[in-house]
């Protein structure tokens, strides 16, 4: 009998340093002009940088941690930050350790559902107007992002719907969300529902509701995205074997759909957290509301570049946090090998 062929992988080319160097960086004449340029480069742009953060005046963040993070929280409620920032990090690291132990998703969503609402509770006799710095940074991304992802998934799916008036309501509402900058749905928002209901609704819950509307539309398109990516014959083998359209949708489409548009989610909801930032118009203390109010202080009226620099890298961790477990997440799923 006649043994069947196996296809083998290539074999993997490990190269040495010195090996890595010259084929990547010392090629050629050219390829070796261009290494040196930039490293000439590199090393003047680093030593600016590190003689600038040597002599920099850091006491404006070293001195003003707790505004920075909990901005005029009253002290006696500081401790509640501590602990939603605790089981934050906790969340994170046990869907690290999850995703690293091939632990089911429900588990992971569940593990998210329950640190949210733990967080809310936390924050629950607090006014959400007391709440500043980084802590209102990460709440109001935490909530326009989970309240966003189910909203934009059934505006995703009326989007593609058979019923002619889901479909056009659900295509209305993006087209109309995605054509209005976020300053624009921030302002409109925090004008309009004081028309209606007063004062009464804080600032930050005018805010979430603002972040939440707009980034739905473009989760919803983004699902269009991804359902219309997955191949028809998978729904209509699915409806011959028995399954109902809407069980077809969510057994078999939407989980292909999901691992299809995982990197333009993430990017999204990374956007999303950058764009915080724009509550600012609205007269909020996030974390650039907290810097730009040290500004206006006498002690600190030219620390310009340390403030804004600190923001960046404090936006830079959150921002490269997300990317990388996105990346984790794709390779758990198999996104491009298959």
């Amino acid at each position: 009998m006649a043994t069947p062929a196996v296809a083998l992988p290539p074999p993997e080319e490990r190269l040495g340093l010195l090996a890595w160097a010259q084929q990547n960086l010392f090629d050629g004449w050219l390829n070796t002009a261009l290494t040196i340029a930039v490293a000439v480069l590199l090393g003047w742009f680093g030593n600016a940088v590190v003689r600038w953060a040597a002599a920099a005046h850091w006491q404006v963040v070293t001195a003003n941690l707790r505004l920075w993070i909990v901005g005029l929280l009253p002290l006696s409620q500081v401790w509640r930050a501590w602990w939603a920032g605790g089981l934050i990090a906790t969340a994170v690291l046990l869907t690290i350790l999850g995703i690293a132990a091939r632990v089911r998703p429900r588990v992971i969503i569940s593990l998210w559902a329950a640190t949210v609402v733990g967080v809310i509770w936390l924050f629950s006799p607090v006014r959400l107007d007391q709440i500043g710095g980084l802590s209102l940074t990460l709440l109001l991304a935490v909530v326009a992002i989970s309240a966003s992802f189910p909203i934009g998934v059934l505006v995703g799916v009326g989007r593609v719907s058979g019923l002619p008036i889901v479909r056009l309501f659900c295509t209305a509402y993006i087209e109309a969300i995605r054509g209005i900058p976020l300053i624009a749905v921030l302002l409109w928002f925090s004008i309009f529902v004081s028309l209606l209901s007063g004062e009464s609704m804080p600032r930050v819950a005018r805010a979430m509701i603002g972040m939440t509307v707009f980034a739905s539309a473009y989760v919803g398109e983004i699902m269009r995205a991804g359902i219309q990516s997955v191949p028809r014959g998978q729904a209509e083998a699915a409806r011959a074997l028995g399954l109902s359209g809407w069980k077809t949708m969510v057994f078999v489409v939407l989980p292909q759909a999901f691992k299809n548009m995982l990197p333009a989610l993430v990017g999204g909801f990374i956007s999303l957290f950058k764009d915080t930032s724009l509550t600012v118009i609205i007269g909020l203390s996030d974390l650039l509301g907290i810097g730009r109010s040290l500004l206006a202080l006498t002690d600190y009226l030219h620390d310009v570049k340390e403030v804004y620099v600190f923001a960046l890298m404090v936006y830079f961790v959150f921002s490269y946090a997300l990317s990388a477990g996105s990346r984790v997440l794709e390779r758990r799923l198999g996104l491009g090998e298959r």
